[in-house]
């Protein structure tokens, strides 16, 4: 019985209790970050490569920027039936975000920017440690300990061009190649009476996928009479396949039946069109503004997993991208306030953002005497605050943003998340 019920439950811990990626992919800078990541209509420095690549035609001379990003992660489950089974989780990770380097270049009187970065698009850090207990059928108690290490990412190498058609309009292409690789750990390490059994699961896997970025910005404050200083900003990115391929070898002694085995596996992220408007406007030498709107078509598209080994054959699985099958569209929205100095510039910046998430609220379904996820999708909020210092030779800048929101298993309880990232960037100019 004890290895009837280790067999059955490892697995539905796992795939329970993984950390879920975060598809609400944007761009990057702790600048963007500081207008609550309203820069589809700005991108007026070296990162409009992964916001808008048209605002590249604004640099005057050449830029690098190198961003970095803290983000403190904490879950807690709240269970309305009995507050002993309440449990607070946390963890943080540091690392480079964003790199880049944008180099104007003049060419029969016409102007090009050119530009390449890196980008961290998702990231699978993650360590953790817990301890689960249950009775079986016969009142044994069994304890599982579980032990998780995940190393790695998905990144993106964009190289890019932008040029202006003429004083009010530009436009930019860029192109994101796809690249990264992970690895995942996992001791379960379960316990009844006298017996201890241990299950280890390592899968590695290495990503690929391209796709375009197309990108539009016109700046009616060139106008030659009746300037406006409002700029507005579209992308147009293209759906594509993020691939991953690689191996999952698994060391069992819950089951009799081929404890050692190694799959062959296969991973096939459908993802989708996403078509973005931005506008900002300039109240004087020392106020901007920006908002933007982006439509994010996940609805619809599907994870396609492969896993097949010579003893147990060839599986396939597909399901929903988000568990409640629908968009994440996003609003952002936030200002900035320049205070001139002697020597350089501080700029004071807010933003907010609503925050869709690829997550589902649960209910419990009695037929089958579980919780099952609904098309309630989970939702939340962010802020940010920034600031930081310009001078003629760089910028810097760091930005605080907070993202909260519940995930609820009705009529149980819930899970609260919260996210705290601490950007920062340098912008160097040559």
């Amino acid at each position: 019985m004890m290895r009837f019920l280790l067999l059955v439950l490892f697995p539905v811990l796992v795939f329970a209790q993984d950390k879920i990626p975060d598809f609400n992919i944007t761009g990057a800078g702790a600048r963007a970050e500081g207008f609550g990541g309203a820069f589809i209509g700005l991108s007026d420095d070296a990162t409009a490569v992964v916001w808008n690549p048209a605002g590249l035609s604004q640099l005057e001379r050449p830029e690098a920027s190198i961003v970095t990003r803290f983000i403190g992660e904490t879950n807690s489950y709240k269970d309305n039936t009995n507050s002993s089974f309440n449990a607070d989780e946390s963890q943080s990770t540091f690392g480079l975000n964003f790199a880049s380097l944008a180099l104007p270049v003049k060419m029969n009187e016409i102007t090009f920017v050119v530009a390449v970065a890196f980008q961290r698009q998702l990231d699978f850090a993650e360590s953790r440690r817990r301890q689960f207990q249950f009775l079986d059928n016969s009142n044994n108690l069994i304890t599982i300990d579980q032990k998780l290490e995940t190393t790695g990412g998905v990144n993106t190498i964009t190289p890019a061009v932008s040029m202006k058609l003429n004083p009010m309009v530009s436009v930019g292409l860029s192109a994101n190649i796809w690249t990264g690789s992970h690895e995942r750990d996992e001791l379960l390490i379960g316990k009844s009476g006298a017996i201890t059994l241990r299950d280890r699961f390592v899968t590695t896997a290495n990503y690929s996928g391209f796709n375009l970025v197309f990108g539009g910005m016109i700046d009616l404050e060139a106008m030659e009479s009746g300037a406006i200083p409002l700029k507005l900003g579209a992308t147009f990115r293209t759906p594509f396949t993020l691939k991953a391929d690689g191996s999952d070898d698994q060391t069992r002694e819950s089951t009799p039946f081929n404890p050692k085995e190694r799959f062959v596996v296969s991973q096939e992220v459908e993802m989708p069109v996403m078509l973005g408007f931005g506008a900002s406007y300039r109240f004087g030498d020392n106020m901007t503004i920006a908002a933007d709107f982006e439509l994010r078509n996940f609805k619809g598209k599907k994870i396609n997993n492969t896993a097949s080994s010579p003893f147990s054959g060839t599986g396939k699985s597909s399901f929903s991208l988000t568990e409640s099958d629908d968009n994440l569209n996003q609003f952002r929205i936030g200002g900035e306030y320049l205070i001139v100095a002697d020597n350089g510039v501080i700029p004071l910046r807010a933003g907010f953002k609503n925050v869709p998430t690829v997550l589902a609220n649960y209910t419990y379904e009695e037929k089958s005497e579980e919780e099952v996820p609904t098309n309630n999708q989970v939702r939340g909020t962010g802020i940010s605050f920034g600031s930081g210092f310009i001078s003629d030779a760089f910028a810097f800048d760091i930005t605080l943003g907070i993202t909260s929101y519940t995930q609820t298993y009705h009529p149980f309880g819930g899970i609260e998340y919260s996210v705290a990232t601490i950007g920062s960037s340098v912008i160097f100019y040559f």
